[in-house]
C-alpha cells in the first residue's frame, strides 16, 4: 500500500464523514462502487481524473487539498462555495442576498 494513496484515502474519508454520508451515499454521488470507495479510503487503490473531478465538484473541495493537503486560502472564495452558501439560505435570506449582489453590481457599474 502506497503511503500517498493512504493519505489521500484518509482525506476522502474525512470529507465523506464531514458531510455525514455513508460510503454508499458518497459512492453514489461520485458514481463509483462502494467497494471501490472503500479501497480508495483504505489506500489500496487510486482514482481516475474523472472520479477526482466529480468528487471536487460535488463537494466544493480543491484537487490541491485532496492530492496534496493544501488548504484553500480562506480569502479565496470560489463560485462553488458561494453556491453552497446560497443553497443553505431560506427564501428571505436569498432575497436579501440577491438585493445585496444587485447593489454591488450597480456600484461596480458606476465605478467602471
Amino acid at each position: 500500500m502506497s503511503e500517498t494513496k493512504s493519505i489521500i484515502g484518509n482525506r476522502i474519508r474525512n470529507l465523506r464523514m464531514s458531510h455525514k454520508l455513508t460510503q454508499a451515499q458518497f459512492a453514489e454521488l461520485i458514481d463509483i462502487s462502494v467497494n471501490f470507495l472503500s479501497e480508495i479510503e483504505n489506500g489500496k487503490k487510486g482514482m481516475s481524473q474523472d472520479t477526482l473531478y466529480k468528487l471536487c465538484s460535488k463537494f466544493a473541495v480543491s484537487a490541491d487539498y485532496i492530492l496534496f493537503g493544501i488548504e484553500p486560502d480562506s480569502t479565496n472564495i470560489s463560485s462553488s462555495m458561494i453556491i453552497e452558501y446560497a443553497n443553505s439560505l431560506d427564501h428571505d435570506e436569498l432575497e436579501a442576498l440577491s438585493n445585496y449582489i444587485t447593489s454591488l453590481m450597480d456600484l461596480r457599474k458606476n465605478i467602471v
